[in-house]
């Protein structure tokens, strides 16, 4: 009997052993995953709490792939002027009056490095990066068309009068602008993967999915999520050209659809109708009170940054343009900081795409032309409209990633042995 239980307890030592190894081997595609599931959360978590908590889910495949999280750190040189500007925002928490608040700070800065390090590993295997993006992209099809029908479904909606929203966040649903955000950063990723499929199924589910998150797009009504999406579409024909014939055809197509039912359904049209809707009046109230010291330094990051009702004649949250949030909170040299690794991400990205690759760049240039005319904090995950990461900083890393892998091993610093399981 004895003999029996060790014999079982060796078999289930074995397996168990022969699992971990599995998963070792493994641990990329793993990590791949779990931070694809977790960036999905932009799309469909409640709100900010929640999703700040998924990250405990991911954990153990963080640990899994430690390895793989500190050679980034370690060897990528972008990530250290993200960590150098991540500790800007950091210490400049030390000045903010009146106190910041308390969420945030080295926890947050750590979690936001430790994401980018993991999107780098990520971005380092191809077909990984691919997947995470065309796995997003369809993941947010769903939920546009979801919204579509619970937001217009009810009597009390009008497609054309009211502004879409993403109907999975929030109570009553994502802001308009944000959720018409979501929608540019897919349609950029959906026109992307019409042009490289290569099957007939695949060129018709890309085409479709493009053709919803334009649709998207336009019902929400928001002027910063088309530029972006046209800043997006632009890089791609830029690369693209004769090819991106098709993808111009689906989006006009689309942008066409939404135009005659809102003329069918009686609606105003009010995506050209709506002036500035005050973002010169909230940007010229914040140039004024920046000067001295706090221009410099700013006013630290954490610090409520809102405008009373009484100022402007309406409650502002934040400065919606996270170039003006990063100079108002982290004064020029945030600025700086933040600039030094935008123009980096950009090159590498760009670099990608005279390598066939455009995605990353497409995707990077929608998100810093919406994040022009709102947005918060890029490099954290409290910001109060939560999309800024999204929007560029996991692009700007997968892209990073992206080009790390295409250099020769030689000028990585690593031997050839090392290049080798990097990529196995």
């Amino acid at each position: 009997m004895a003999v029996e239980s060790i014999g079982a307890l060796n078999r289930l030592q074995g397996r168990a052993g022969d699992l971990l190894y599995r998963c070792w081997k493994l641990r990329d595609v793993l990590l791949a995953g779990v931070l694809g599931l977790w960036v999905g959360g932009f799309w469909i978590a409640e709100d900010g709490w929640y999703h700040r908590r998924g990250l405990w889910v991911a954990v153990p495949f963080i640990v899994l792939a430690a390895d793989r999280i500190v050679g980034a750190v370690s060897e990528v040189r972008w990530l250290w002027v993200v960590a150098l500007l991540l500790g800007w925002q950091s210490l400049s928490r030390l000045w903010a009056t009146p106190p910041p608040l308390e969420v945030g700070g080295v926890v947050d800065a750590c979690a936001v490095l430790g994401l980018a390090a993991g999107c780098v590993v990520i971005g380092r295997t191809k077909a990984l990066g691919f997947w995470v993006v065309g796995g997003l992209a369809i993941l947010g099809a769903v939920v546009v068309v979801y919204s579509l029908v619970a937001f217009y479904g009810s009597p009390a909606r009008d497609l054309g009068v009211h502004r879409l929203r993403n109907m999975l966040v929030y109570e009553e649903g994502l802001n308009a602008v944000l959720t018409g955000m979501l929608c540019a950063a897919g349609a950029v990723a959906g026109a992307w993967f019409t042009l490289s499929s290569k099957g007939r199924a695949g060129k018709i589910l890309w085409a479709v999915v493009l053709g919803i998150f334009v649709f998207g797009v336009m019902a929400s009504q928001s002027r910063g999520p088309i530029l972006g999406l046209m800043a997006g579409l632009g890089v791609i024909f830029f690369f693209k050209r004769r090819a991106s014939l098709r993808v111009g055809l689906i989006v006009g197509g689309a942008a066409g659809v939404y135009f005659l039912l809102t003329v069918w359904t009686a609606g105003s049209g009010e995506v050209l109708e709506r002036g500035s809707t005050g973002r010169l009046a909230i940007y010229q109230w914040y140039v004024e009170r920046i000067s001295g010291l706090e221009f410099l330094f700013g006013r630290g990051f954490g610090t409520d940054s809102s405008i009373p009702a009484e100022e402007l004649g309406w409650f502002v949250h934040h400065p919606h343009s996270s170039y003006l949030t990063q100079l108002v909170l982290g004064g020029a040299l945030g600025v700086v900081l933040l600039l030094a690794v935008l123009a980096w991400s950009w090159h590498e990205a760009w670099r990608q795409g005279t390598r066939g690759e455009c995605l990353w760049a497409a995707l990077l240039g929608c998100g810093l032309i919406t994040l022009l005319v709102d947005g918060a904090e890029i490099f954290t995950l409290h910001s109060v409209p939560r999309l800024e990461w999204l929007m560029v900083a996991f692009p700007a890393a997968l892209a990073v990633g992206r080009s790390l892998e295409e250099r020769p091993a030689a000028l990585r610093g690593e031997s050839p042995a090392g290049a080798r399981e990097s990529r196995s």
